[in-house]
């Protein structure tokens, strides 16, 4: 067979393994909504004008950042193909398709430049495999996660790019506009996800680990030292960054139940598991919660923290020892890739300690490393090599099977839950879904089970805990048994409620007189008497008292509303929302003076563009009144 013929023979596979892995994923799009699915995608509305729609480009708050290019995709989603959910996941599987494409072209540009040949079907295998890998699944099919996707798949461009300009630098050009594309592909990175910074510090090691710094067969010095300059300028600015103003990024801690050290020695862990699950998958275990990971108290505790530090500590030093040659400093660059991409969300930010879509990115490490020493195999031992590429073609078909069994579960939310309850028995979430489930089914005492079940495995207060009883309760459509306690008694407590969601399920059920077997009113004076008596010692979060202001104003109560508002403003000055709910209850209760105060407040956020148009609108309807 000709190159030619055998080039597109290959691509015919590649072609087939992409249509197969659609078909492997087309279930899925009849999956359930998910967690930040609520408050990122099927929040966004489809009727909106021009300046609504930019609102929503730039006004999410997923990131310190917007993520405004991941937005854009969602809204031109609505606003051509509609709000349905199967839309935003069909989509993110065509994402997944394109980046299997794109890690083939970046895997073959860089074999070919480490001077293998003959490599397309090394290259297609390998992105092959990390395309069908199951550990992807709860990426894909969980909409909102088309952050970390369309990240990753901008990543994959700028890593491209960079290899067609350094072509044309090594051959004497300058190939700026080729440069030009590897910057806006980084730039676009990041606004489509934050951690898409870390491909600055990969491309530079890249350069240093993977080409060497070499051009026209030598080392160029000049490279060499810009590289090493660059990357410990880079490693110098984030240590004083953290070291200037660590409050900035770990004051979070205090609302998490682990300390930085704790989570740095537990994700020393946890990066291992994520290695496992890419190397040999653990199926049972994958799902979208994590959160009964056991933490890491110290070294020693568990132990198994003191054995994943010292293996992580031997891989570094012997990726410092074989970098002395090229394909040891190319093993070397797939080891830090893989801990680099890691490095914005697996180290000091006291983000939640392990979700799965972390690696979709990192992830392609494992997968590179296989193609260089599958093409360093073929090109010694090119006997040896054939039968391991059968082997690893085998695998693929099981990786499919795997992750077919994944979607199957993925696209049920009955099956989701059972599944995720099995894996994960001590995990809140899990718990908490199963008690959510049986009382829409009517079966509040195995709803009630379930959510004791979570309360066990969760540090959250006794009153969120009753809280999520008496949502429970409203689902069911049945009161609370005697023994389930009562609100007055849960809510002695300095600070008796924590969670927000908790509340918000709940007083958006009572606002919609969703509970006819529960006292509204008595469950407002419950919380008055807590928080709003002179002698009150209780405190919580600005949005609790927002949401009790929410209640008050349901049920007409504008003085308790007001002062819940007040609280509330204490907590966040100059909050638009906060404001106009203020300025309601103080026209409400005829206090004039202090609305038309609320009013210019309003007026001056409104001139430094700060109001959203749906909260200049509800400003328009008070002006207009006077």
């Amino acid at each position: 067979m000709s190159g030619y013929a055998a080039r597109l023979c290959l691509f015919g596979m590649f072609g087939l393994l992409l249509a197969a892995t659609a078909w492997l994923y087309a279930p899925g799009i009849h999956g359930p909504v998910l967690l930040d699915d609520r408050t990122s995608v099927t929040l966004l509305e489809t009727d909106v004008d021009s300046r609504q729609r930019v609102e929503q480009v730039f006004g999410d708050g997923s990131g310190p950042l917007g993520r405004p290019v991941t937005m854009a995709t969602f809204v031109a989603e609505r606003a051509f193909v509609g709000d349905d959910v199967r839309w935003s996941k069909a989509i993110n599987i065509g994402l997944h398709l394109l980046n299997g494409l794109l890690l083939a072209w970046l895997i073959h540009r860089l074999l070919g430049a480490a001077g293998f040949a003959r490599v397309m079907a090394v290259a297609l295998l390998a992105a092959g495999l990390w395309l069908v890998s199951p550990l992807w699944v709860s990426t894909v099919l969980y909409a909102v996660q088309r952050m970390a996707m369309l990240a990753c798949t901008l990543m994959l461009l700028a890593l491209i790019a960079y290899t067609y300009w350094r072509e044309r630098f090594s051959a004497g050009e300058k190939g700026t506009l080729r440069f030009a594309l590897v910057i806006v592909c980084a730039t676009l990175a990041v606004f489509a996800k934050e951690n898409g910074v870390v491909v600055l510090p990969v491309l530079l090691l890249l350069e240093l680990l993977w080409f060497g710094c070499r051009r026209d067969g030598r080392v160029d010095q000049g490279m060499l030292y810009r590289v090493l300059g660059l990357l410990v300028l880079g490693g110098v600015s984030v240590i004083a960054v953290f070291a200037l103003a660590p409050e900035r990024f770990l004051a979070h801690y205090a609302l998490r139940e682990f300390t930085l050290l704790e989570r740095v020695l537990t994700q020393s862990r946890i990066l291992w598991d994520y290695l496992g699950q890419l190397v040999w998958p653990d199926v049972a275990r994958m799902g979208l919660y994590h959160d009964d990971v056991v933490l890491s108290r110290s070294i020693m505790s568990p132990v198994t923290t003191l054995h994943a530090v010292v293996a992580w500590s031997a891989a570094l030093l012997l990726a410092a020892a074989i970098s002395g040659f090229a394909l040891g400093r190319r093993v070397a660059f797939c080891l830090l890739l893989f801990l680099v991409g890691h490095s914005v969300e697996s180290t000091v930010l006291p983000l939640e300690l392990y979700f799965e879509h972390r690696n979709y990115f990192p992830g392609i490490a494992v997968f590179l490393l296989l193609a260089l020493l599958l093409a360093e195999l073929a090109r010694r031992w090119r006997v040896v090599a054939r039968p391991v590429m059968a082997y690893l073609a085998l695998a693929l078909l099981m990786l499919s099977f795997n992750t077919s069994s994944q979607v199957e579960i993925w696209a049920n939310s009955y099956l989701l839950r059972f599944n995720q309850i099995s894996a994960h028995p001590a995990s809140f979430r899990a718990n908490a879904d199963m008690a959510v489930m049986y009382a829409r089914a009517g079966s509040l005492d195995r709803a009630l089970a379930y959510s004791a079940q979570a309360h066990a495995h969760s540090p959250e207060q006794d009153g969120d805990h009753y809280l999520r009883n008496l949502a429970l309760s409203c689902m069911a459509g049945r009161p609370l048994p005697p023994s389930a306690g009562s609100l007055a008694g849960v809510l002695d407590a300095p600070r008796p409620v924590s969670t927000v969601a908790t509340l918000h399920v709940l007083v958006k059920m009572l606002q919609n007189e969703q509970c006819a077997q529960l006292d509204r009113l008595a469950i407002a004076e419950a919380f008055a008497s807590v928080y709003l008596r002179p002698e009150a010692g209780a405190t919580a979060s600005a949005n609790i008292y927002a949401l009790l202001a929410v209640l008050e104003n349901a049920l007409g109560r504008y003085a308790n509303a007001y002062e819940y508002t007040a609280r509330f403003l204490a907590q966040a000055p100059g909050t638009p929302r906060g404001l106009l709910m203020q300025l309601h209850f103080s026209t409400a209760l005829g206090k004039v003076q202090e609305a038309e105060a609320l009013q210019r407040q309003l007026l001056t956020l409104q001139a430094a563009g700060v109001l959203t148009v749906s909260d200049q609108e509800t400003l328009a309807l008070y002006l207009e009144a006077d």
